[in-house]
């Protein structure tokens, strides 16, 4: 029997790289603002609550490299809005399994609710995505739960739901990359310190 040996796995060009691997985080963040199939496209964001930490899967909307920020949308509603009043740190893990690359981020949240970020993104969204605003309060105890009775979405039904829709910014103050290779890892660490990024490398 003829044994075709498996190629070895490439390395590939950020692999020892700090800066290739910092922009390879940043580039992959914005394909997911704008490719729904994308790994990044739904992390999941822990927060501080009275009775622990509490985590929940997000839609990433935005991610400024500029202003080094993320941006979600969540409702007023929410226990995540309350948790986040009273200790706004959170943190939010990506997670690409085909790459093998893993972000642990950590950062200040901040809810915007009648500014122009808010109102910008309101705008910016299909009447399907902001259906959820008009549903009634949020992990409430109901009967049969259902959030819309399957008709298509329009800017006159979801109206209502903007005055619990919120915009949900994350400004990253840390940022830890893993890399995962058969033949080596990498892991690394960018912290924003005195309006720029330090960072360095860590064990895997």
């Amino acid at each position: 029997m003829l044994i075709i040996p498996h190629p070895q796995e490439p390395f590939p060009n950020f692999y020892n790289d700090l800066n290739g691997s910092l922009q390879m985080a940043w580039k992959m963040l914005g394909r997911a603002t704008k490719d729904r199939k994308a790994a990044f496209r739904t992390p999941v964001m822990a927060s501080v609550s009275d009775d622990g930490p509490q985590a929940r899967v997000l839609v990433l909307r935005a991610a400024d490299i500029d202003r080094r920020e993320l941006i979600f949308h969540t409702d007023t509603r929410s226990g995540k809005a309350d948790q986040l009043g009273k200790d706004n740190r959170v943190a939010v893990t990506f997670y690409d399994a085909h790459r093998k690359i893993q972000l642990r981020i950590n950062g200040i949240a901040q809810l915007h609710t009648s500014d122009t970020l808010a109102d910008q993104q309101w705008r910016d969204a299909s009447p399907n995505a902001l259906r959820c605003f008009s549903a009634p309060l949020p992990a409430a105890p109901c009967a049969l739960p259902s959030d819309h009775d399957g008709s298509e979405a329009t800017r006159k039904t979801v109206a209502a739901g903007r005055q619990f829709f919120a915009v949900l910014s994350v400004g990253i103050v840390q940022l830890e990359w893993l890399y995962l290779h058969t033949h080596g890892q990498r892991r690394a660490l960018f912290c924003w310190h005195e309006e720029q990024w330090k960072m360095q490398w860590l064990n895997p």
